[in-house]
């Protein structure tokens, strides 16, 4: 039994919806009803009726929650006793995260873990991989979540949390842009918008390109700039290259995504220093967002 699903069974019960709940607590719907389900079948009870319309406690959901709130309350309790509600007190999580992860699941991933340890606080920066690289050499950073290929994996300590497709972003005003797919020998054709020069991102493509003997066709390069960058797709100025999940995030009425043919992946990593001992806050920062990405919408079966 952990903490936050013990926090979930009473937003919940509070809320009468596990929707309402996740508003609540800036979670996922899934990520709530995953939880919740961990703890039923540990406990090998049912705590909430569920229907069509509406979400109520069973009589072993209201025993439970009688005992829940006492501990929560002790662990208010516990924060306050050591002035841990005193935010220069907290432990600071500094994170570096790849640019455009605003428009990925990890924006969310993010809000969530932060929401629910209130005990802890954040400092996230969109960062290069190259200089993720250097912060976590120098002390500056905790962790980094990054992407790469497979073939060219940090000399770091990592956890793999996702691999997923890459995608070219489109504006739809390119003629002939009727397609299913990018193929990957067309994406010379197109200008391509990345990040700067000497760039993890940019080092990466350019080897992609180079390998596969496309010319590599650069308009723009500053991936800091996704407002500005967005909108150069959507003029026609030139392609994004990016993982299928930003790359959907991107699309609209003027904007599409397409996979690339042959299938070309980008994995997902969250590195920390070389043998360092992850405990207590860095421990449960990492595997809240490891299994973050492991859980899946769509294998959520429960009805409001």
């Amino acid at each position: 039994m952990e903490i936050r699903q013990i926090y979930y069974v009473l937003e919940v019960a509070k809320q009468k919806s596990f929707s309402g709940a996740a508003k609540a607590l800036y979670v996922t719907q899934p990520a709530i009803s995953h939880q919740i389900n961990a703890l039923e079948e540990e406990l090998q009870v049912k705590l909430f009726r569920r229907d069509t319309h509406s979400v109520s406690l069973t009589s072993d959901g209201e025993k439970f929650c009688e005992y829940a709130q006492k501990i929560v309350d002790s662990v208010d309790d516990l924060f306050q006793a050591f002035d841990l509600e005193r935010s220069d007190e907290k432990p600071v999580l500094r994170v570096g995260v790849y640019p455009f992860y605003g428009k990925s699941p990890l924006r969310q991933i993010l809000a969530s873990f932060f929401a629910t340890n209130s005990n802890v606080m954040g400092n996230i920066k969109a960062v290069d991989n190259y200089a993720a690289y250097d912060m976590l050499r120098n002390g500056d950073l905790d962790f980094a979540i990054i992407k790469c290929r497979r073939d060219n994996m940090p000399d770091f300590d990592y956890t793999e949390i996702d691999d997923e497709r890459l995608y070219a972003v489109i504006s739809r005003k390119r003629t002939g842009v009727n397609a299913n797919i990018m193929i990957l020998s067309d994406l010379g054709n197109y200008p391509l918008l990345t990040g700067e020069k000497d760039s993890h991102f940019y080092i990466e493509m350019k080897k992609l390109y180079s390998e596969n003997n496309i010319p590599f066709n650069v308009s723009f390069m500053n991936t800091s700039e996704t407002s500005l960058m967005q909108d150069m797709v959507r003029d026609d100025v030139g392609i994004i290259l990016a993982t299928e999940s930003t790359a959907r995030s991107l699309e609209d009425s003027e904007i599409t995504a397409l996979p690339i043919e042959p299938k070309q992946e980008l994995v997902t990593l969250i590195i920390y220093p070389n043998k360092k001992k992850l405990r207590g806050a860095y421990l449960a920062f990492r595997n809240y967002v490891t299994d973050a990405y492991k859980m899946s919408p769509e294998s959520d079966t429960i009805i409001e």
